[in-house]
């Protein structure tokens, strides 16, 4: 039995119908056919035909780019070289024939391309494809976002660059010129299935706007968003501390002249810091440890203590007062004259306020014979101990021969040492440091993994200690390999992590131990390891 053959108006609804359309115009306005699909289809292709995203956002060839070639060549004489279709489509009135990779794969054509031509292999020449046809810009833009982020190799500077494409395309879409908050783009990239945090595209903008054209060489070799974020933090704290020195306008200039003479594919932050911190002390007329202290307490968010240019001193933040007859916070007496001046009458008090100890000669250490002069009687140095901190001085030099003793003994100075440096590791969450009554400063540190605030203290008390991978005293107390155990530790967050951050009495506790470490470097001519 026959079947009935189709009618002629059958067979043409059944091509108008399926896959293929006939709706494009050619030059005179007739209709012609086409050879696009009007659904998602399966094609097998020549890699020839196909040509990349011409808004593909990796601007650079990929990284893995080797690597991906020799996976293909691996593939061995199976039918397609790929183990999953590339997609494409077709943009309309585009002039170009041919049909565009249109949800990432980009990297793929180019191997099977270069394949093709350097080897003249069949199985390169032609590839299966899925075709989808044209939907807009943005969501072709969006589909190889999505599959770069599903790969997760995408650089920074190149998906933040394609992000602002997206927000014109968008733009362009809603036929607006006003600018779009980053809430809204951000709902509106949630709406057409891909999501970006608010605070995510803030990061995006600052990269494109301000460091692409400053770092270049640096973003296009990959500085993620680490460093952004650094670098972004510095910016802000820069500009707080010019504002609150009152440094002038041009404030972001100097911070893009110091950035941009820095642009290199390893770039060092904490040069860029250093350089940052050397424009302010020389802009502020103060010293370096000012502008230091003064930028890090802008990255941490504290006060900027601001220099005043009328007096002399410029450790006068510190706010170190004398004249009270008890221990300031560097553990160094009052001036006594002035203390008993002021039990008497009010009206002596010094205008200028008070001084601040020296650290700069061997006479202010503690446990040696005051030589000090009547014009320097008030930096008289003492030994004390964290409990008998607010006994009064009534005397700038000892005079029971028992105390005397007492304070030029090693022994008494390195228990004392050791007590100061128990409370101090305690405080931070240290182990306690083994006792060395006998030789060193008194004490020793253990290793023991640490960072931020912890890792500071630890290295901070086993300088202090003497603590150095060539000093063979310590090879009976510590580890052969300790030296590979100790906290990682980056100089650049003593200010934000220790010196910011301790109060008045643990800032207290560590000058004191500081000057007790000179005491017995003194007492023992030099030589504080010879018991």
């Amino acid at each position: 039995m026959s079947k009935k053959r189709p009618s002629s108006e059958h067979v043409a609804s059944l091509i108008a119908t399926p896959l293929f359309r006939r709706d494009q115009k050619n030059g005179s306005g007739t209709a012609t056919p086409s050879t696009d699909p009007i659904t998602s289809t399966p094609m097998r292709m020549d890699v020839d035909q196909i040509r990349r995203y011409d808004h593909d956002p990796r601007r650079n060839r990929n990284s893995k780019y080797a690597e991906i070639k020799a996976s293909i060549l691996a593939a061995g004489d199976q039918e397609d070289p790929l183990e999953s279709p590339l997609v494409v489509t077709k943009r309309p009135g585009d002039p170009d024939p041919r049909y565009m990779v249109s949800a990432g794969g980009n990297t793929r054509l180019c191997i099977l391309q270069e394949l093709w031509k350097e080897t003249g292999n069949e199985r390169f020449k032609q590839t299966w494809v899925i075709f989808k046809p044209w939907d807009s810009e943005c969501r072709t833009l969006l589909s190889h976002l999505k599959e770069n982020d599903l790969r997760g190799d995408l650089i920074f500077i190149d998906r933040a660059l394609a992000i602002r494409n997206v927000r014109e395309l968008i733009r362009e879409e809603r036929n607006q010129d006003d600018t779009l908050s980053l809430r809204e783009f951000s709902d509106l990239l949630r709406e057409r299935g891909y999501q970006v945090s608010k605070a995510l595209l803030g990061w995006y903008n600052y990269a494109v706007d301000v460091l692409y054209s400053l770092i270049p060489t640096a973003l296009d070799n990959g500085m993620g968003r680490p460093q952004v974020e650094r670098l972004r933090g510095l910016h802000n704290a820069f500009r707080d501390v010019c504002q609150a020195f009152g440094l002038g306008d041009d404030v972001d200039g100097v911070f893009a002249a110091v950035v941009s003479r820095n642009d290199q594919s390893d770039i060092d932050l904490d040069h860029i810091r250093r350089e940052l911190e050397s424009e302010i002390s020389v802009s502020a007329d103060c010293d370096i440890g000012r502008a230091s202290l003064a930028l890090g307490a802008a990255l941490d968010g504290g006060e900027i203590l601001v220099p005043d240019n009328d007096t002399e001193d410029d450790l006068d933040f510190l706010d170190a007062t004398t004249g009270s007859g008890s221990l300031d916070d560097y553990g160094y007496a009052g001036n006594v004259g002035e203390a008993s001046t002021q039990e008497n009458s009010d009206d002596t008090e010094d205008d200028d306020g008070p001084e601040l100890p020296s650290f700069g000669t061997e006479d202010d250490l503690p446990g040696q014979p005051s030589t000090t002069t009547s014009q320097d009687e008030d930096r008289v140095p003492i030994t004390e101990t964290p409990a008998s901190s607010s006994v009064p001085v009534t005397s700038s030099s000892p005079t029971n021969p028992a105390e005397e003793s007492a304070a030029t003994d090693p022994a008494d100075l390195r228990a004392q040492a050791w007590d100061l440096a128990a409370a101090i590791a305690a405080d931070a969450g240290l182990s306690e440091p083994l006792s060395l009554p006998e030789s060193g400063f008194g004490f020793v540190l253990l290793p023991e993994p640490a960072d931020g605030h912890a890792a500071c203290v630890w290295w901070q008390l086993a300088n202090l200690a003497g603590q150095h991978p060539n000093q063979a005293a310590l090879a009976d107390h510590l580890p052969p390999d300790w030296v590979d155990h100790v906290p990682t530790f980056n100089p650049f967050h003593l200010a934000s992590e220790l010196y910011l951050r301790w109060s008045d009495t643990q800032w207290q506790s560590f000058t004191k131990l500081v000057a007790l470490v000179r005491s017995i470097h003194s007492v023992t001519e030099g030589e504080p390891w010879i018991s």
